[in-house]
């Protein structure tokens, strides 16, 4: 009777692992992450993207808008910071916008505005666009790999003492 529950017991802790390690994976794969260059600030690449022209680099924001055409999908993000894992912040901070270029059909019903991203892109250029009355400079991407952030992946747990009251 006691081995059993001790191998029950093990097998336990065995798939909480398993279980643990699966949620804490990266979502891009070591190999693409080697390629990225981490040295490129967004700052930077806004302020001479040619510069940095066949570089690859991981940015990260909310999606804003996006259009397919004919050969190609484009997608305005807001660049937020991100965290160790490529994901974005939930925060104000931005340090502007950039576009990322697909050559797949991207369904706009899943890459909707406001869902968070993550890609790894190789830097192409610019392009200029109007924003309301202004025309704004856009770093340009051609997308490597993306990440779509499931709306419930922020973490659902809280700390703290006290009452509180959630909407």
């Amino acid at each position: 009777m006691i081995r059993w529950r001790q191998g029950i017991f093990l097998m336990t802790i065995i798939l909480f692992v398993v279980f643990w390690a699966m949620g804490c994976a990266p979502p891009f794969s070591k190999e693409l992450l080697k390629r990225v260059n981490r040295s490129v600030s967004f700052q930077a690449l806004q302020k001479d993207p040619k510069k940095f022209k066949g570089e690859w680099v991981m940015l990260a924001g909310v999606i804003l808008a996006l259009k397919n055409a004919e050969q190609e999908t484009i997608i305005d993000v807001l660049q937020k910071p991100m965290d160790s894992d490529g994901q974005p912040l939930q925060t104000d901070a931005t340090e502007g916008r950039f576009l990322v270029r697909s050559d797949h059909f991207l369904d706009s019903a899943v890459y909707y505005k406001g869902r968070m991203i993550t890609v790894i892109a190789e830097v192409i250029g610019r392009k200029e666009l109007p924003i309301d009355e202004i025309m704004y400079q856009y770093p340009l991407l051609a997308v490597k790999d993306l990440h779509l952030w499931s709306p419930s992946s922020e973490p659902r747990f809280f700390f703290g003492v006290g009452i509180s009251h959630r909407l």
